[in-house]
């Protein structure tokens, strides 16, 4: 059950991709344009999660604490991303925020929460890895590795605080789905917050960023509340590798159905992180 619905996430993820290049690439990103992207796409993902949740509203002081940690690790990984975007490809982008979303994970699970290191996973992280890496094209502008570095450390430290929070005690935290509207509101809040201090601003946001914004955001809030859910029962040094390989083969499916044809490279990209997926269940 668990696998399947970590299956539907990586379906959810392969697209978001897709909605932020097509913002930044209308409306640039700077700081008010990422402000104005973040908050309107977690303003979407909060609208989302309030009626999965039935308009319940939960907090603890303990689940308050970590949802502000994670929504400033939004605003940044948001900030990082369309910079980077506009300093390379997709594919180099997707690289160091997949590897990033993968590596931080399963590391803290291996060495802070005491999951069972498998020759299953290790060989899995290997595969996806020159998988991912494998798939890179050339292309960028001089200083971009600092943003590099950004979404790496923030995508992968997203992963790392949604397992601490599923780790903790329940006695001291929400549901997931409360945990999961409390960082969308926070996010939204810190954003206009933000925005206030301004002085630049973008050009009016019409309706096609009003819609980049609303994927983006529904499709990434749904799909992190069921990582959380799945977090319950599979090990974070298991889930992010088999999720990053799945997002990297569903990409490369819909590659294919919309007529595009794939190259050597890419084939092979996803033949490695196939057989890293499948080792995952074989060791």
């Amino acid at each position: 059950m668990y696998y399947g619905l970590l299956a539907l996430s990586a379906l959810l993820f392969s697209a978001v991709f897709v909605f932020s290049d097509r913002y930044r690439q209308k409306y640039g990103s700077s700081p008010d344009a990422v402000l104005k992207f973040t908050a309107g796409a977690h303003f979407s993902g909060l609208a989302a999660l309030l009626v999965i949740n039935r308009f319940r509203l939960e907090a603890t002081p303990f689940t308050l604490a970590v949802a502000a940690v994670a929504a400033v690790d939004l605003i940044l990984f948001n900030l990082c991303s369309l910079r980077a975007l506009e300093r390379t490809n997709l594919s180099k982008y997707s690289v160091f925020n997949m590897v990033g979303g993968m590596v931080l994970p399963f590391s803290a699970g291996i060495l802070f929460f005491r999951e069972e290191i498998t020759a299953g996973k290790i060989i899995c992280l290997v595969l996806v890895c020159a998988g991912i890496a494998l798939s890179a094209e050339k292309g960028e502008k001089k200083g971009s590795w600092i943003y590099y570095a950004g979404v790496f450390v923030t995508n992968g430290l997203y992963g790392v605080i949604y397992k601490f929070f599923s780790a903790s005690s329940p006695e001291i935290k929400t549901s997931e789905a409360g945990f999961s509207i409390l960082i969308e509101a926070f996010t939204v809040a810190l954003c206009l917050i933000l925005l206030i201090f301004q002085k630049e601003r973008t050009k009016k946001i019409g309706g096609g960023g009003i819609a980049c914004m609303g994927g983006y955001g529904i499709l990434c809030s749904i799909g992190n509340y069921i990582l959380l859910i799945a977090l319950r029962s599979v090990p974070a040094s298991a889930q992010y590798p088999f999720v990053t390989g799945g997002v990297m083969v569903l990409s490369a499916i819909y590659s294919f159905f919309a007529s595009r044809s794939l190259g050597k490279k890419e084939i092979a990209s996803v033949a490695l992180c196939v057989a890293g997926t499948a080792a995952l269940f074989i060791w």
